[in-house]
């Protein structure tokens, strides 16, 4: 498996790094995780544009996650791509394709199929792919509530598997414990280290994990708990890096 960071920026955007975005290659499939601004660019950068993806999963509706979506769409059609594209969404599916026509971006016109589903159906099409749902929105709740809105607050993370090992994809998430079952035991951790406490990612030591990058940027407190108690499982995430899992 080899897997390279798009963006592993923050919410607020910088001028040294694009937003969320994970590519990952695994027997033989092209998969992307997260959209946010400036995927379409990095796509360009890793020759990865075209009819090379097979599929695009998005964790969650905040902006810096799925902003570069519709650019990434509009680029493969103008570079006439045929092959089909899968595109897994967090919640409500269906809206995707309002969204496409209110951008002029009608998928009838596109050369390549599009094939809209939803995340938790992401492991009967890709046996690699399993997905389990973080925390991360419920702070909207009483906010959603009260306005009487339709947000699930469906917020995803990923595990992709491999015979050298799993990598896992959190995402942005309020605690670790809320995915911590699907952590456990994988070889790498791609872990939004900015939104939960500092003890909840210091908990991924225990986990089994061999290695884990931190990603999103960094919160004061955790930074300041690594400063003074350096551990070698932790280090931070590298935008446009090859890594990879190998036996």
């Amino acid at each position: 498996m080899k897997f390279i960071l798009l963006g592993t920026g923050p919410g607020l955007p910088n001028l040294t790094q694009n937003q969320s975005g994970l590519y990952v290659g695994v027997n033989g499939k092209n998969l992307l995780f997260d959209c946010g601004e400036g995927t379409s660019q990095q796509l360009l950068k890793h020759d990865l544009a075209g009819e090379t993806l097979d599929a695009v999963f998005i964790s969650h509706y905040h902006p810096d996650h799925v902003s570069g979506l519709f650019m990434v769409l509009q680029m493969l059609y103008l570079q006439s791509r045929q092959k089909p594209l899968q595109i897994f969404l967090p919640e409500r599916p269906a809206f995707m394709m309002e969204i496409l026509q209110f951008l002029y971006t009608f998928p009838p016109r596109f050369a390549y199929p599009i094939q809209i589903l939803d995340c938790h159906e992401a492991e009967l099409y890709h046996e690699e792919v399993s997905s389990a749902l973080s925390d991360h929105l419920r702070g909207y709740t009483e906010f959603i509530t009260a306005n009487q809105l339709p947000n699930p607050m469906n917020s995803y993370s990923f595990r992709i598997a491999s015979e050298a090992g799993d990598l896992v994809y959190t995402s942005d998430l309020g605690t670790m414990d809320s995915i911590m079952n699907l952590v456990r035991d994988c070889h790498t951790v791609i872990a939004d280290a900015i939104h939960p406490e500092a003890g909840q990612v210091l908990k991924l030591q225990y986990a089994g994990v061999k290695r884990i990058l931190l990603n999103h940027g960094i919160s004061p407190e955790l930074e300041r708990a690594l400063a003074e108690n350096p551990l070698p499982l932790f280090e931070f995430a590298h935008e446009g890096q090859i890594y990879s899992i190998e036996q």
